[in-house]
């Protein structure tokens, strides 16, 4: 039976505009078991052959029969799995991996094949070769001849029926050429089909039958001695690896290629560790801040709205907020009878004064309420109680005081039942208010809170109220509301719209909502620049994976001689981008969380830190691996195996 069949084969290439013929009509044939040699000058086209016997290479036109089986018109995926499994290749460069050892690059083609125990049948075939010794030296620790051993071994790990050599003594000293020569003379007489290119006549003297080739023909043949016809009858394509068998291998791969690379994984991984830690600060921040003004919002009280007195105009002319028309504390029981919806209401007033305590005083903040601001402003004291409406009723001298006041005034100390002089008139400090801490420009912990009667009339001297406080039934529509209260006010105190601003209506949930919307807002343009950083990391590490494919091209064209399909290779390089970017979203992750705890604790910043966020950075990195890994790993794919091989 004829191992290679060929009839009318031709081969051009084109340069430019021209068209170069290096195969003209070839016709060829070599029966199983023999050891056939190709000779030529350089440029005869003899290598070019080779190549297409070897299906690193297609022809133009003609066919070809490799043992029986019709091959030029089998499509990609089919040429990797023949050459897979019945071909071996030994090359003029070696073509061995410089960063594994001997075994590791005679099991290469076991990553694609199915190879029973391919460490066990390595060991085998280097002890062949004469290599047992040297199975876990690297290609540079080997000599010429070593490393060539080293090729053959891999050419005969998948047992292939036929093996193709180019010029596999050409960079080889005199007797390293005779060692190798032997090595694949031991190879023929076990069975194998050889086809050798050669420019060595006495290379070409272990063969059985020598062809010359000249201007892509062949002129003429030279039988040297007679040839063993072997009959294999139909010889079965090795099982292609494939599922979890064959991801596990292009992971180890993968993981083995990155870190022998540790410093270019290491920056390419930097881009996506800086995109993470900042993509988790600030949706951590984003949300503390969101927490923060939420809570700020609820210590104020729940659906609370304020009514206070505006500016207002008389003839043109602008007359100051209050002159005319103030709300008065009678306003309360009106709007409560007006209004069913208002579920508490309040009268506040304010002022400043001049607090004394021993030998201390400080200025602060003096407010009067009713008795249920407590609950309306979620007031209950951390220390004493809050006042009574009897108190309020009869003016008593009692008051509550923020943490602020208790920090100057009382050295932080527990101020329930001492008297502290409010405007040189004694007061007892009756309850410490919660902490509600700062809103813009305001202590709100630098109060002190006493009844509205008290405040009004021995205190602060005032016949009117500054502000109505009240809290709306949540089901309520709070615009509606403001409207309508604001009618009602100026039918109560004759007034109207055309005379200005008079009464001002805040209502805290649009407040709220307002500032709430904003810090999404911003925290959504923060989290963008965050992802543009991610994207910027996911630049790098395509620019990193390109000029990767590049110095790696012809480790690309031996896999796919070896029988990498394009799906492999493919894979190979999404893998490894995707490693990096999960290597720096991993670090990333522990850097993002320590960098939050550092923000609160040494900046006492409020940061919310989420899982969500924590798994949308993670995912979002593996993400941008995959998407600028595709483009590299698509290129390296779809690099044809010869050219890759002769890259430079």
């Amino acid at each position: 039976m004829l191992a290679i069949d060929i009839k009318n084969l031709s081969k051009s290439y084109k340069i430019g505009n021209t068209k170069f013929s290096v195969l003209n009509q070839i016709n060829l044939e070599v029966k199983q078991g023999e050891f056939v040699a190709i000779m030529g000058p350089s440029g005869s086209g003899k290598s070019t052959l080779l190549q297409v016997m070897g299906l690193l290479d297609t022809a133009d036109s003609g066919t070809y029969r490799l043992f029986g089986k019709q091959i030029e018109k089998e499509p990609s995926n089919v040429l990797s799995d023949i050459r897979g499994s019945m071909i071996g290749f030994v090359f003029q460069q070696f073509h061995l991996l410089s960063k594994s050892n001997a075994i590791q690059n005679v099991c290469l083609p076991s990553l694609y094949t199915e190879i029973n125990e391919p460490t066990k049948v390595a060991e085998i075939q280097l002890k062949k070769v004469g290599l047992e010794n040297r199975t876990h030296h690297t290609p540079s620790e080997l000599s010429g001849g070593q490393q060539q051993r080293v090729a053959i071994a891999r050419a005969l790990l998948n047992d292939p029926p036929i093996i193709f050599a180019d010029e596999p003594t050409g960079n080889l000293d005199s007797k390293s050429k005779i060692e190798i020569m032997l090595e694949l003379k031991r190879s023929h007489e076990e069975g194998k089909t050889i086809v050798m290119v050669t420019h060595e006549p006495e290379m070409a003297e272990y063969c059985d039958r020598i062809i010359h080739v000249i201007d892509g023909k062949i002129t003429n043949e030279e039988r040297k001695r007679k040839s063993r016809e072997i009959h294999l009858g139909t010889y079965n394509i090795l099982k292609r690896k494939s599922g979890w068998n064959l991801i596990k291998g292009i992971i180890k791969q993968s993981f083995f290629s990155l870190t022998t690379n540790r410093l270019r994984t290491f920056l390419s991984a930097l881009g996506i560790l800086f995109g993470v830690v900042c993509v988790i600060s600030v949706m951590a921040l984003g949300e503390g801040a969101k927490k923060s003004v939420e809570d700020q919002f609820s210590s104020l009280g729940a659906n609370l709205v304020i009514v206070r007195t505006g500016g207002m105009r008389s003839g043109g002319v602008s007359m100051e907020a209050g002159t005319i028309n103030r709300l008065d504390v009678y306003d309360v029981s009106a709007v409560s009878k007006k209004f069913p919806e208002v579920k508490q209401i309040s009268a506040v007033v304010n002022g400043r004064a001049q607090l004394v305590y021993g030998n201390r005083n400080w200025n602060s903040f003096v407010t009067g309420a009713s008795f249920n601001y407590e609950s309306l402003r979620n007031l209950e004291p951390t220390e004493g109680r809050f006042f009574t409406e009897e108190e309020d009723n009869k003016r008593a001298l009692v008051c509550l005081i923020g943490n602020t006041v208790v920090r100057e005034l009382f050295d932080g100390k527990n101020p329930v039942g001492t008297y502290l002089k409010i405007n040189r008139i004694s007061f007892r400090v009756i309850g410490q208010l919660p902490e509600k801490g700062s809103t813009g420009f305001r202590d709100q912990d630098d109060v002190v809170l006493v009844p509205l009667n008290t405040a009004m009339r021995r205190l602060l001297n005032k016949d009117a109220v500054d502000n109505l406080e009240m809290e709306l039934d949540p089901n309520e529509s709070s615009e509606n509301f403001i409207v309508s209260i604001k009618r009602f006010l100026h039918e109560r105190h004759g007034t109207n719209e055309s005379m200005g601003n008079i009464y001002q209506v805040m209502s805290m949930a649009d407040i709220q909502s307002a500032v709430s919307e904003s810090n999404q807002t911003m925290s959504t343009l923060l989290i963008a620049l965050a992802i543009v950083s991610l994207m910027v990391g996911g630049i790098g590490i395509m620019n990193i994976m390109l000029v990767s494919v590049k110095e790696r091209t012809k480790e690309i064209g031996l896999r796919k001689a070896l029988g990498a399909r394009e799906s492999d290779i493919r894979i190979q390089f999404l893998i490894e981008s995707t490693l990096t970017s999960l290597t720096g979203g991993i670090v990333g992750l522990v850097f993002g969380i320590l960098t939050v705890l550092f923000l609160q604790e040494y900046f006492g910043w409020t940061i919310v830190l989420s899982f969500p966020s924590i798994g949308f950075a993670f995912l979002f990195s593996i993400s941008i691996g995959i998407l600028f890994g595709w483009w590299p790993s698509e290129y390296a794919a779809k690099l044809s195996p010869i050219v890759a091989l002769r890259s430079e």
